[in-house]
């Protein structure tokens, strides 16, 4: 008898912790002081605070966007303190992404992307600074077509760039890297003169794009040579502009 009183006890107790539990987090209204005895490895089931649980996605995006709006024009030259702030704040995205086969997406991933900030150091179209000129950067992604085009524009001198490539995923396997081969790179003055011939390239030029983030509006990659093994690359924030697109054909 003393051993079915047991069972029976043990049996009310786990149901009774199992319903404070589905209580607790189906409202925070609900939440309450545990007993200082609980043990502190089952008191995170208890909490139910928003507050404890860190920023949503989108209260990440704020933040990001706020603190690329301190960070100068595409990101050139951003402070060290403000560089790692921003990279953290990606990182933090990461684990919120809401995509998470970005390369399988070919509809979300299709389209003309911007620049928004990256901490690639060295001058080039990839950053959007050419010499003493800075100029805008885009994206745009064809990923149907296995196409892609990263686009330099500048207003003064007005001058386009556009370095074309071929796109598909990194690997058989790969859910969230594309690799770029690079083919052909043109400019044009005025955005209709061309200034002389494309220009196609003698050795293989190839860089992988692994998507941390993807929504509906955001982007967000780390980009590499693929003959680099030191870290995951410079971050690349893009946002989605289809209303700035333009003509690129040269």
């Amino acid at each position: 008898m003393s051993s079915a009183s047991s069972s029976v006890s043990a049996s009310v107790s786990m149901l009774t912790f199992v319903l404070l539990v589905c209580l607790t987090w189906a409202s925070p209204a609900l939440a309450f002081d545990l007993p200082s005895a609980t043990p502190s490895f089952l008191r995170p089931l208890f909490n139910n605070d928003p507050a404890l649980k860190g920023p949503s996605a989108s209260e990440l995006l704020e933040q990001l966007e706020a603190r690329i709006q301190e960070a100068p024009k595409n990101g050139i030259d951003t402070p060290k303190e403000l560089e790692e702030d921003i990279v953290a704040i990606c990182e933090s995205l990461e684990k919120l992404n809401p995509t998470k086969s970005p390369v399988q997406k070919t509809d979300m991933m299709n389209g003309f992307w911007k620049l928004r900030w990256t901490n690639l150091a060295n001058s080039g179209p990839s950053n959007g600074k050419l010499g003493p000129i800075l100029g805008d950067v885009y994206q745009d992604i064809d990923l149907t077509n296995g196409a892609a085009q990263n686009i330099f524009r500048s207003e003064f001198p007005p001058l386009v760039g556009v370095l074309k490539g071929s796109l598909a995923p990194a690997d058989t396997n790969s859910a969230t890297t594309l690799a770029i081969t690079f083919i052909s790179v043109g400019t044009k003055l005025a955005n209709f003169l061309p200034l002389g011939p494309q220009q196609t390239f003698d050795t293989v030029q190839i860089r992988k794009w692994e998507h941390v983030y993807l929504d509906d509006d955001y982007r967000i990659f780390f980009a590499k040579n693929p003959d680099t093994t030191a870290s995951r690359g410079y971050v690349y924030v893009t946002k989605r502009a289809e209303e700035e697109r333009f003509d690129t054909n040269i």
